[in-house]
């Protein structure tokens, strides 16, 4: 039999000033066991501002809470800031069945849109934001999925 592929991924990038942490597949004992030092490495400064982002993990049990908790601890400890982005509904169910939820700032979607006021002369058009563009370190990052920042 040849090697079995894990049902679990993580991405590292840097947006707006804080580290993304993207995570995909299942959450379970394999997923904590494999990327707690991962994550353990990241939350390892002080001050830092972390998002883990939600968007992609399919199953999520008391393995993958016990993760986000540690991540959430350290961070606490560390005087950090550490947000979740809203995972699927099965995600969110879990979370809010479990109580977690409450423990977590949670958001939509990241990076937010920055608000700009508005420019002297330049009218604006009701409805739609102003925007501000922000430069922005990517790591090699392959995606599947909407690129809009919407929850599929």
């Amino acid at each position: 039999m040849g090697a079995q592929e894990p049902a679990f991924a993580m991405r590292e990038r840097v947006a707006c000033g804080a580290i993304i942490i993207e995570l995909h597949g299942e959450l379970d004992i394999l997923a904590e066991q494999e990327l707690g030092p991962r994550m353990d490495a990241l939350t390892e400064r002080g001050r830092a501002d972390i998002v883990i982002d939600l968007r992609r993990v399919s199953f999520l049990d008391a393995s993958g809470l016990r993760l986000l908790l540690r991540a959430r601890h350290r961070m606490l400890c560390r005087g950090g800031r550490l947000r979740l982005v809203r995972g699927v509904p099965r995600v969110s169910r879990v979370m809010r069945v479990s109580g977690v939820d409450a423990a977590f700032d949670i958001v939509d979607a990241f990076p937010p849109v920055p608000a700009v006021p508005p420019v002297p002369g330049v009218p604006s058009v009701p409805g739609v934001p102003s925007v501000q563009l922000v430069q922005t370190e990517f790591a090699p990052v392959e995606e599947a999925g909407p690129r809009d920042g919407s929850v599929a």
